[in-house]
């Protein structure tokens, strides 16, 4: 919290006091299309993915989060509907879990708290853009390269496949771009 907005150390307090701090393994679903989402989670240890299905059943990759980011579905959490996405570990994952009326009060309650969370939505909006505007700007080749570039880790951390559907592109394809590229 305090990278995106200072905040003093009794909001981070209040703000902690509300987690519940959960060790869950490899796979472990923690939304599923369909369900409502009701939590929002740190991530202490570990990886999360966050997909979607198309018309045809196959996976699409939305995001991936990793140690110190917040993660949910934030649609669905808001608005209280069922989501269309999944979130599941990629890792064991050490999480800190916080439900979605705890969360509320904590910003009705401390304007500090509300900064650093308007700011963190500032921050991932930023992101989304971004990664928007790179899936219909550049080719695949030049979403790879800007991967090697921008986002190196995720080439150790998720599957080919993952990183693929990530890019807009089939897993065949993105075999071919890396082989072209390291020939």
């Amino acid at each position: 919290m305090n990278q995106l907005q200072p905040v003093s150390n009794e909001t981070l307090e209040q703000f902690l006091a509300h987690f519940e701090l959960m060790e869950v393994k490899k796979s472990t679903i923690l939304l599923r299309e369909g369900e409502v989402c009701r939590h929002l989670y740190f991530i202490l240890k570990g990886s999360i993915r966050c997909f979607m299905h198309d018309n045809q059943g196959r996976e699409i990759n939305l995001h991936f989060y990793f140690e110190d980011e917040l993660v949910s579905e934030f649609k669905s959490l808001r608005l209280q509907k069922p989501s269309s996405r999944n979130l599941i570990t990629l890792s064991a994952c050490n999480l800190l879990k916080v439900a979605r009326p705890d969360y509320l009060l904590m910003f009705e309650q401390n304007i500090e708290f509300t900064q650093a969370a308007f700011r963190f939505f500032q921050e991932l909006y930023i992101a989304e853009e971004a990664h928007s505007e790179m899936l219909k700007k550049l080719t695949a080749e030049e979403r790879y390269l800007h991967v090697c570039t921008h986002h190196p880790h995720l080439l150790q951390r998720v599957s080919l496949t993952q990183l693929a559907s990530w890019l807009g592109t089939s897993r065949e394809s993105l075999s071919r771009i890396r082989a072209r590229l390291n020939n």
